[in-house]
């Protein structure tokens, strides 16, 4: 049987319409799919199985000395099944036994999954027998919860962090006020409702143009990237569906951020700014100054004290004198706090630079001593300044450093619609008339230019990382969930994400990039010009616009402020936007445009078969998006993929994103290594081609470090849902051959080739130059017999740049062959990178590889909980080559590998009678946990028991 999932189910309609134009300016779908272009599959979906509904449990979690979080005993319904009993809702004896168990933080449909009413949306086609209704109703969360603390003498506040699309918020039959936008708070005073007991309840509304989903198929293809939802911006833009996600059912609706009730008195303090202000080149040395708006809500003037307390024990007290009803920014500086100045700063740097330390203010308003209000704000000591090309009023071209920190006075200095076209689609901004060029830091031109350098305490940042389409297609972003993709990103060496149209704006996002060393490219929620609609509601866009700088802007992580992807803001935002930037930070650039300002064009996004075209041609400038597909492991697949629709490829396939760069991605496999005949075959062929796609597009980049080329990004390195399209790991965390590529590519001490040339080159990442160095280029055939070998000595690697070493030698009448590359430093081997070669891209003589078993044997271990870090050492003792071999740890009882786990080595070659040295790190979820290895022709093997 053949199972055609219906445009009823799919849209929510009542039958398919045939007809379904597309607006030039994608106003996306108009009306459903037809039938005959619906995903198809021999396996039904999922049938949910509803949960009974538990009794509401309500917790009230400390989150402060006089703070907590509404967590559990949350429930929801649809408001229509309500209807003219609202009033009731605030009566404690109000009946809920119908309504669904709600978790908070999270959508509509995270709810509704966990309460068993919908099957999970990432599992085959399971997301298209959820209703497209749930994003066109409005719904209603409710809460009880008691009085967790006396209030006499105090204020109490009720926080909301985020609230997707707007919500009407009521406390004990009082309408508190509404939220309005994905991305800005809620905050209310309940001092005057409040009681000892408390019903909380949010009616959500849906936005307004939720649009219609295309769902992608083997005869739909991708269709357009978004639609109507983008009216509607500050929101998830991409729920309506993209070619990397489907359409997410309710559009991210519902309480997705925390809800926080806080007791504070009169006078209160809202978003305290951190200022870090370095002498570059000077770092002995850093300034900080502290802005906080203090508020008295007073009805008569107050005097209190503000206090700061930094990370041992450096303070300040400022008194401050406030009229009824006041607010007052409030600035301290070190001129008039000289304990404001650190001596001999601990430094935050991007990763791979160096360590990312960070700092503690805690800074409370008091009141006669008693403490009023209090916020603790966490910080690095960084300075970033930006390499930029721009025009004078007359028309000169400069080369900047542009420090914001001590460059920006209050407003943009550039006049972003004075655009110079620089060739190759880059454009220049111009200073704006009334600006002297003078106080800008002028330097010299060098291969960067025009373009974008990002400088972070003076040092240049080579920029290599990844787009973040969106975090999680359903929103879950708890720490738990996230942190594990934060450290894979440093694992693979990247030092800069782009959250792409402000699709992951939450605290957990930026606190984990501070942490794990990654600098953001932040744009707002704007997709590419001229194709995606503009929004329309400005003020609404500016009004979370603003609480998003506010909230964000102490992080050291944050690097850069973007309207949109792929275009500028509209004449009537882009000088608002400038402006805010400058006002509500003042220390970061505002780029207005994330494709062509100082930057090189974005793409391409599908294989390229020949990976010279990534040396030859694209590789030059910034560039925030170059892409190329990543189908993961055949184990990862299993787990979202029904059995009969894992092989031949099926429209679960292209549901789950395989669309873009077929038929070359697809059919480079049977082409360069003989016809998939399985799932298992396939995947085990394209990790080579992921491995070798995802390393070149960053060494083509590193190829001309500070020679034309100064930051990639790549689309994408972390998947929203179980995806085929745009990754660098899987969503299981599974770390297949594009990760270990971007790895390989972005090791700090790096040896490497050009594929069009031959030229070996010594990438040098870190701020360290170094002395005695050696490179050596040996040959083999695949099976592992050598046939050349080349060696040359550098007295000096640069440090963060490039050294040429050697014209590699290759061997002629060799139809395939393998290429090491080896760098010494002090006689001890840093890199080697090994590369599949053949003249007429023909690896079938892989194939005829003998298969071989590996040895290993445990070097060290140590346990710290369920934590576990190990080295092993890993040896080929047969007369062949162990082609791609990957390392797993695995449960023994069933099989399945543990993830997430951080292994330092994969899909690496072992030459005949080659050892290598591996480290592992993983939680265990038990005992029977083995270390296994498989590859090309390695069947998989346990090596150790662990």
């Amino acid at each position: 049987m053949i199972l055609t999932l219906g445009a009823a189910a799919a849209c929510g309609e009542a039958s398919a319409q045939e007809a379904r134009p597309l607006n030039p300016t994608n106003f996306g779908l108009v009306s459903p799919q037809p039938q005959s272009e619906l995903p198809q599959s021999v396996t039904p979906p999922q049938q949910a199985v509803r949960k009974p509904k538990q009794p509401a449990e309500t917790r009230l979690e400390p989150s402060g000395p006089a703070s907590w979080e509404l967590t559990g005993g949350w429930e929801l319904a649809e408001a229509d099944r309500l209807t003219g009993a609202e009033g009731s809702l605030f009566s404690s004896a109000y009946d809920t036994s119908a309504w669904y168990n709600a978790v908070v933080p999270g959508t509509v449909l995270t709810s509704l999954v966990k309460a068993g009413v919908y099957p999970d949306p990432y599992y085959g086609l399971n997301n298209l027998s959820i209703p497209e209704s749930l994003c066109r109703t409005e719904w209603w969360y409710r809460i009880r919860f008691e009085r967790p603390q006396e209030t006499a003498g105090r204020r109490v506040w009720l926080r909301f962090d985020g609230i997707n699309y707007r919500a009407d918020v009521w406390l004990n039959g009082r309408k508190l006020g509404a939220v309005d936008g994905a991305f800005t708070r809620g905050i209310f005073d309940v001092t005057n409702l409040f009681a000892a007991e408390n019903v909380l309840a949010v009616k959500i509304y849906p936005p307004h143009n939720p649009g219609i989903p295309h769902e992608q198929s083997k005869a739909a293809g991708r269709g357009p990237n978004g639609g109507q939802l983008c009216l509607d911006g500050p929101t998830f833009i991409s729920s309506e569906g993209w070619d990397w996600i489907p359409g997410i059912r309710d559009r991210n609706i519902g309480i997705w951020q925390g809800v926080t009730l806080e007791y504070t008195g009169d006078i209160t303090l809202i978003d305290p700014q951190v200022i870090t202000d370095l002498p570059l080149p000077d770092t002995s040395y850093a300034d900080l100054t502290v802005r906080a708006e203090v508020t008295n809500h007073a009805a008569e003037p107050r005097r209190v004290m503000l206090r700061g307390t930094l990370d041992g024990g450096i303070g300040f007290d400022l008194p401050v004198e406030l009229a009824a009803g006041e607010t007052r920014m409030v600035s301290c500086t070190p001129a008039e706090f000289p304990a404001l100045r650190i001596a001999s700063p601990r430094l935050w740097w991007p990763n791979g630079y160096g360590t990312q330390e960070l700092y503690t203010l805690q800074l409370t308003v008091d009141e006669n001593g008693v403490r009023s209000d209090g916020e603790r704000v966490r910080f690095g000591i960084r300075e970033l300044s930006y390499e930029l090309s721009v025009d004078t009023p007359a028309g000169e071209e400069l080369r900047i450093d542009f420090a914001p920190t001590n460059d920006l006075d209050g407003d943009t200095p550039f006049n972003t619609f004075h655009r110079r076209l620089a060739g190759d689609g880059v454009v220049v901004p111009a200073l704006k008339a009334e600006v002297d060029a003078s106080r800008f830091r002028r330097i010299e031109k060098d291969g960067t230019a025009p373009f974008l350098v990002i400088r972070c305490n003076g040092v240049r940042i080579f920029c290599r990382g990844g787009n973040w389409g969106m975090d999680d297609g359903m929103k879950r972003v708890s720490r738990e969930r996230l942190e594990p993709a934060f450290r894979l990103h440093r694992e693979e060496g990247f030092n800069m994400v782009r959250n792409w149209t402000g699709e992951s704006t939450e605290e957990v996002f930026y606190t984990l990039c501070d942490e794990y060393g990654l600098l953001v490219w932040n744009d707002f929620w704007l997709s590419t010009e001229g194709y995606n609609q503009n929004v329309n509601d400005e003020e609404l866009f500016m009004a979370n616009v603003r609480e998003t700088v506010r909230r964000f802007r102490n992080h050291p992580s944050l690097a850069v402020w973007c309207p949109r992807n792929e275009g500028y803001a509209t004449p009537t935002l882009e000088p608002r936007l400038a402006a805010l930037v400058a006002r509500e930070d003042g220390t970061r650039y505002y780029s207005p445009n994330s494709r062509y300002m100082n930057l090189r064009t974005s793409g391409p996004w599908h294989y390229l078969a020949d990976e010279s075209e990534y040396f030859l041609h694209h590789a030059h400038g910034f560039s925030t998006e170059l892409g190329t597909p990543s189908v993961p492991t055949a184990e990862s697949m299993r787990k979202f993929i029904p059995e009969t629709d894992r092989w031949p490829i099926s429209d679960t396939w292209h549901y789950h994103d395989l669309h873009f760069g077929l038929p070359e991605y697809c059919g480079a496999v049977d082409t360069l290594y003989g016809k998939a005949r399985s799932l298992d075959d396939f995947c085990r062929k394209v990790q080579l081609i992921n491995y070798d796609s995802h390393r070149a597009m960053l060494e083509a980049w590193n190829s001309r470090m500070w020679n034309s080329t100064s930051g990639v990004l790549l689309w994408m390195s972390h998947p929203a849902w179980p995806s085929l399209e745009w990754q660098t790991y899987s969503w299981d965390f599974e770390t297949h051959g594009s990760f270990y590529g971007c790895r390989k590519a972005c090791e700090p001490l790096h040896v490497q080739m050009n594929p069009h040339d031959g030229l070996v080159l010594v990438v040098n990442t870190t701020r360290s130059a170094l002395t005695h160095g050696q490179v050596v280029a040996t040959c083999y055939t695949p099976a592992g017999k050598r046939l050349s070998r080349q060696s040359t000595d550098l007295a000096q690697i640069a440090a963060n740049g490039l050294t040429p070493a050697l014209q590699a030698v290759v061997p002629e009448n060799q139809p395939c062959y393998l290429v090491r590359l080896e760098l010494y430093v002090g006689g001890k081997r840093v890199s080697v990178n090994d590369y599949l070669r053949s003249p007429d891209r023909n690896f079938t003589a892989l194939n005829e590889v003998a298969p071989t078993r590996l040895r290993a044997r445990r070097i060290a271990q140590q346990h710290d909980g369920n934590n576990t870090k190990m080295r092993f050492e890993v040896s080929n003792p047969s007369a062949t080559t162990a082609l791609a071999v990957k390392f797993n740890i695995r449960d023994s009882r069933t099989g399945e590998a543990v993830l997430p786990a951080y292994i330092s080595e994969g899909y690496i070659h072992l030459l005949p009678g080659e050892k290598r040295m591996v480290e592992a790190e993983y939680t265990s979820p038990g005992d029977n946990i083995v270390l296994s290895a498989e590859g090309y022709n390695v069947a998989r093997q346990t090596l150790l028991e662990l």
